[in-house]
């Protein structure tokens, strides 16, 4: 297969291999992107009733859109061959973390939860997986779990019990009811997380056996070995959310990988991030009694307010040219006089002012009004000449 080209897919190398078919990287050059080509065996694919369900699954699959799950982008024929076309993961599977031991609690919780997460998922949109194993989920390299290979267990409707080289196979991972040939239900994907905690947690499967039939009576009829004896780092919590979804009885496990995620999270230690209410008892309480002093900014106006502002105009501008005139109109209109030229006054001599009428008010005093008004100063005694009555007033003028 490598070196075919199958439309925009060019096929160019191997990436594993299963009971039912091989998965290959592939080259989409429409896209410029690597992609996964799941293939079913040449015998399958020519069964009408398995291809039928297996595409009716592939619609379902399709539908699946999360962060933990690996697309399926679409379906491909050509000629005999019938594949799925998946997002590709670069990265490593759980097989390959698990190869050199067991993990700590803090870096196995958190891989598992997340895990749970996209099986969750399917489990809403109706899909069992059936076949969570190591091989089948991937840690990409930024840190993301990926579940793969959802469906095929169910949509073929057969046992697979086959092993992978060195790579433990399906066998080790199927529910009791599995293994009976009953109906699975999404409790039978509890089970299959449990013994993969189980395993992640200790390094090795509750059940091993190189005997297909043992392995699968001891599934049935025997009890595991609690966890705690293989790895006592492990809490007593922990190994009761363990054993609890290993039950043999469906109705005695977990009802969903919600409720099983739910008490993983309870489990874990605080190291794993997971968020916990503080305890009160540990809180230093020195500060909460302190009254703390806020000083809140204080706000600035804007520019264009203060440019929009008119100028302010002090009293002494606004009313410095209005008051001379004021007085001045107040001062006639007490003194009721205005400013008249004599007839007789020939045009070039100077004028006096006229004051109010002064019927009678004699020379003197009508000079003295005069003065006060601002006139020039009146002629030296005996040099002023007598009063020549005329119009409505006194007029003084000087000779």
């Amino acid at each position: 297969m490598i070196g075919v080209t199958l439309g925009s897919y060019e096929i160019t190398d191997k990436i594993g291999s299963g009971g039912v078919g091989d998965v290959y990287r592939a080259v989409d050059h429409l896209l410029g992107r690597n992609v996964a080509l799941k293939f079913l065996r040449p015998g399958l694919a020519d069964c009408a009733e398995v291809v039928q369900r297996f595409h009716a699954e592939a619609r379902t699959l399709g539908q699946l859109i999360h962060p933990n799950i690996a697309v399926l982008y679409c379906m491909l024929r050509e000629g005999d061959s019938l594949a799925m076309v998946m997002e590709y993961v670069e990265g490593r599977t759980f097989g390959q973390l698990l190869a050199a031991g067991a993990l700590p609690p803090e870096r196995a919780l958190p891989l598992l939860l997340q895990a749970l997460e996209g099986i969750g998922h399917a489990h809403a949109a109706g899909v069992i997986h059936r076949d969570i194993k190591p091989s089948n989920l991937m840690l990409s390299g930024n840190g993301c779990v990926k579940v793969m290979d959802f469906g095929v267990a169910r949509c073929l409707g057969t046992v697979r019990q086959t092993r992978d080289g060195h790579m433990i196979g399906t066998a080790q991972y199927m529910s009791p009811e599995q293994v009976r040939g009953l109906e699975s239900d999404a409790r039978s994907d509890v089970y299959a997380v449990g013994v993969l905690a189980y395993e992640m947690l200790t390094g090795t499967v509750p059940f091993d056996s190189e005997n297909e039939y043992e392995l699968c009576r001891a599934h049935v009829e025997q009890p595991p070995l609690a966890p705690r004896m293989l790895a006592p780092g492990i809490s007593a919590e922990l190994e009761s959310v363990i054993l609890r979804a290993l039950e043999k009885d469906p109705a005695d496990r977990f009802p969903s990988v919600h409720a099983l995620r739910e008490a993983l999270q309870a489990a874990a230690p605080a190291s794993d991030g997971a968020v916990r209410s503080p305890d009160p008892s540990a809180l230093d309480t020195r500060f909460l009694a302190t009254p703390q002093r806020v000083d809140l900014p204080v706000a600035t106006p804007p520019e264009r307010e203060v440019a929009a502002r008119p100028p302010r105009i002090s009293l002494a501008r606004r009313f410095g040219v209005a008051l001379p005139i004021g007085a001045l109109a107040l001062a006639a209109l007490l003194l009721g006089a205005k400013l008249v030229r004599s007839p007789g006054v020939p045009p070039g001599a100077p004028a006096v002012a006229v004051a109010a009428p002064l019927a009678k008010a004699g020379p003197e005093v009508a000079s003295t009004r005069a003065r006060k008004l601002g006139s020039t100063p009146p002629a030296p005694n005996g040099a002023r000449k007598a009063a020549k009555r005329g119009g409505n007033g006194w007029v003084i003028r000087r000779d």
